[in-house]
């Protein structure tokens, strides 16, 4: 577990929301150099290390990279929700005005005006700084780490109590889907030294990138592109990300301008087009 259980104490030190304030700045300046593309070889696997054992910073992490990708609009529903609510405990408010010698007293009621101007332009600008976050140029290993994700195990089934002990490809995709990706890379490479597959080499690839082996994983999606009919769309855009991930924006860019148009993967692509520097 993770979380450290609360203090049954009724005194609470108050330090302790200073500590965590102070972690979450330090977490928040760590996940800033990493979407930056700054952090060296040593420095990211430290951080994954960190991510695997630390749930605060797994959520973090999560939480920024949504942000950044611009996908996570929950911020204008929940101040949406939360601009009702205070709408909800205002009381009813009456004016007076005067008309001729007789005082009247309409009453305006809890919509203000004011109130209602004041929370479309808070929408607005947060509508503003997340198009501004979307067209603002990146450097590829940002991009590169705001669209990987592992390409999902669509080849074998390797549900947990299955009888993987035979089998050898099984026990390699249970690793895979279990996100143990170093034995999954062992596995599938025993595999290819018995005899190539496709398949298994696509998701060789796929492990490999996860574990940040950029160089290798271009090898291996390069290999498979000239081997297989099948996937190769999703090859692709595996290679060109595998690209990004070194530092080869031209190279990137050329994989992706191929597969803009593809129904799967064209609107990620063109999004990275726009922002690729």
């Amino acid at each position: 577990m993770h979380e450290n259980p609360a203090p049954e104490s009724k005194y609470y030190d108050k330090t302790q929301d200073a500590n965590i304030d102070h972690m979450k700045s330090e977490y928040l300046d760590l996940l800033d150099v990493y979407f930056s593309g700054a952090l060296d070889e040593q420095e990211l696997q430290s951080l994954e290390n960190q991510l695997k054992t630390d749930a605060r910073l797994e959520e973090l992490f999560r939480e920024y990279r949504d942000l950044r990708k611009g996908i996570d609009y929950s911020i204008m529903k929940t101040l949406k929700e939360d601009l009702h609510a205070l709408e909800a405990t205002l009381p009813e408010v009456r004016i007076k005005s005067q008309t001729g010698f007789q005082e009247e007293e309409p009453t305006i009621g809890r919509r203000f005006v004011l109130l209602k101007v004041a929370a479309a332009l808070i929408l607005i600008a947060v509508s503003i700084v997340v198009v501004f976050q979307l067209q603002q140029p990146s450097s590829p290993q940002e991009l590169f780490s705001q669209y990987f994700e592992p390409y999902p195990n669509e080849f074998v089934s390797a549900k947990r109590g299955d009888d993987v002990t035979a089998d050898p490809m099984v026990q390699a995709f249970q690793a895979y889907d279990s996100q143990n990706y170093n034995v999954a890379i062992a596995g599938f490479t025993r595999l290819l030294d018995v005899e190539e597959n496709e398949m298994v080499l696509f998701y060789l690839g796929s492990a490999q990138l996860s574990q940040n082996q950029s160089q290798t994983a271009i090898a291996t999606f390069e290999r498979f592109l000239e081997i297989s009919q099948d996937y190769r769309t999703e090859a692709t855009w595996y290679l060109a990300l595998s690209y990004l991930k070194e530092n080869r924006a031209e190279a990137a860019r050329s994989l992706l301008e191929e597969i803009k148009d593809d129904q799967k993967f064209g609107q990620e692509t063109a999004k990275i087009l726009r922002r690729l520097k």
